[in-house]
């Protein structure tokens, strides 16, 4: 039914194309890992100690001036995938049915993407000519990004893009990315140049994620970044020798000083995010070069929190704190105010709404959508009336592998629970970003008023519940263990009347290791799930 609905309005296309202006380009940046803290850019303009003292990042500090950084976004989740399904379709990641990374019940479930309608799809709908491109890191449960609707992608290896591509170069051989190319970041801006050049010939508005590896372990960066990184540390250290350039992948990694590792490791880390900043300079270059800078939508952000320090926000990436879901937000565009700073909270779910919007698209849209249309911000900042939310901001993360914890923002309050204990913890985030005051026993009215939203709506969009993940987890890895029991109690049997055939004994060591790994993994989860832990 999706696809009749796609086709019945690139029917109307033509037509659309002839009775309306030129409808808006949107380029969203997606960063990997990023945290709020972590750019040279603070995301509130009052607070200057919330950019970066060390991380240099001049071409976003350039797009913050020209257009509106958000001192309260967040990201859906603490992790990469369930944020990334997440923004695709509009909806929470307890809506959308993918709430982690390896979501167990989401594969028992065979959640169906494809049912659902994405970005791209949704401007296809609009019946106006969007040509959608994406380049970069994808999301595993979505696989080939082509089956939701975009027209160009660089998704040309043996498996739909993911962690290990900002790594190697072709995951599946092992083979080295360029030491020129760091986590691939500047052949993403030459795609998605050559992707840009294309609508400049054929005039068709476009849609365009530029989603990076970068910052996402493992870390790289070019070697001429990171000596500048080297030499600004060691003099602020005080440092009276050079700090050598020696990774602790390098065959003489054993050279490196161990007083000296973390001031490289700091050094690397720096000069990848440059790295990245330089990558989007260029496509902002080339954007403006073209002559559609003008007619375009710039959103950057990140997928979640990162996993270095957030400081003034607690916790960071796979933790439901600020720091693992509050991230930077820049968008500049038609009529977003220059050096403009807006104060009210949103959230990445809230793009495909907003895009539909801004788009002038009437194609009708799903009636199950989170998001509303950032419009009246974007061009009025903190004056803006947006529309009435179903229920505020959920972040449901049923993790078996690490602190499960829901989060729910509702005004300035945020309340969290635990999901292995049902404890509460309540906040005013606006006054308390780095949730060091527990308001539960000051305001027990409030919390609990927050508690009935939070699980009202939970009931209603048929969110996973922690125990039924746990379940699922053990029902999981019981299964592969009695496979490989099978596949043991196979080649020992085989191995019983032929001792010295090869194959045989090669496949029982990997069984074996298989149940060893699947039996710690059993272990750690049902540790988890006894913990009480908050950080």
């Amino acid at each position: 039914m999706k696809k009749i609905l796609i086709s019945f309005f690139l029917l109307l296309a033509p037509l659309c194309l002839i009775f309306s202006k030129k409808a808006p380009n949107f380029i969203i940046i997606y960063a990997d890992d990023l945290g709020y803290t972590q750019t040279s850019v603070p995301m509130m303009k009052d607070r200057p100690e919330l950019g970066h003292s060390l991380h240099q990042t001049p071409n976003l500090e350039k797009l913050a001036e020209q257009g509106m950084r958000f001192s309260n976004a967040y990201c859906p989740s603490p992790v990469c995938t369930s944020s990334r399904a997440s923004i695709q379709f509009g909806m929470t990641t307890a809506r959308v049915g993918c709430i982690s990374i390896h979501d167990v019940v989401m594969n028992k479930r065979q959640v169906d993407f494809e049912k659902k309608l994405s970005l791209a799809e949704m401007l296809k709908e609009s019946g106006k000519g969007y040509i959608s491109g994406f380049f970069g890191k994808g999301c595993t449960p979505l696989g080939w990004f082509k089956d939701h609707g975009y027209d160009e992608t660089d998704f040309i290896h043996k498996h739909p893009n993911g962690n290990a591509h900002g790594d190697w170069w072709e995951p599946a051989d092992k083979t080295l990315i360029p030491l020129d190319d760091p986590k691939r970041v500047f052949s993403l801006a030459r795609t998605s140049n050559a992707f840009l050049e294309k609508r400049a010939k054929d005039k068709k508005p476009f849609f365009l994620t530029i989603s990076h590896y970068a910052l996402h372990v493992r870390n790289m960066s070019l070697k001429s970044t990171r000596r500048k990184y080297l030499d600004i540390i060691a003099e602020r250290e005080g440092l009276d020798e050079e700090i050598p350039d020696i990774s602790r992948f390098d065959d003489n990694a054993g050279k490196m000083p161990a007083k000296l590792r973390s001031h490289w490791e700091r050094a690397n880390y720096a000069a990848m995010m440059e790295d990245m900043d330089t990558s989007i300079g260029m496509v902002l270059d080339k954007l403006k070069k073209l002559g559609m800078k003008e007619n375009t939508y710039i959103i950057f952000s990140s997928d979640n929190g990162g996993g270095a320090s957030n400081n003034p926000l607690q916790g960071g990436k796979a933790r439901m704190w600020e720091g693992g879901i509050r991230v930077p937000m820049i968008v500049a565009g038609p009529k977003v105010p220059a050096n403009s700073q807006c104060d009210k909270p949103v959230a990445q779910w809230d793009y495909l709404t907003t895009m539909h919007d801004l788009s002038g698209s009437s194609a009708p849209l799903p009636d199950n959508l989170d998001g509303v249309s950032l419009r009246p911000v974007f061009e009025k900042g903190n004056k803006g009336r947006l529309a009435k939310r179903d229920t505020g901001f959920v972040f449901h993360f049923p993790a078996f592998y690490t602190i499960p914890i829901t989060s729910y923002r509702n005004g300035d309050y945020k309340l969290m629970r635990h999901l292995n204990t049902g404890e509460i913890k309540l906040f005013n985030v606006a006054k308390d970003m780095g949730e060091t005051k527990d308001l539960t026993k000051s305001m027990p009215d409030k919390a609990k008023s927050m508690v009935r939203k939070l699980d009202a709506y939970l009931k209603k969009v048929g969110a996973w519940t922690m125990e039924e993940v746990y379940e699922t987890r053990l029902e999981e890895l019981d299964g592969w263990i009695n496979q490989y029991k099978a596949e043991v109690s196979k080649y020992k049997t085989v191995l019983k009347e032929n001792p010295e055939d090869k194959d045989a004994k090669e496949r029982l060591r990997k069984a074996e290791s298989q149940i060893k790994d699947k039996l710690k993994s059993r272990t750690n989860m049902l540790e988890n799930q006894a913990s009480s832990n908050w950080l």
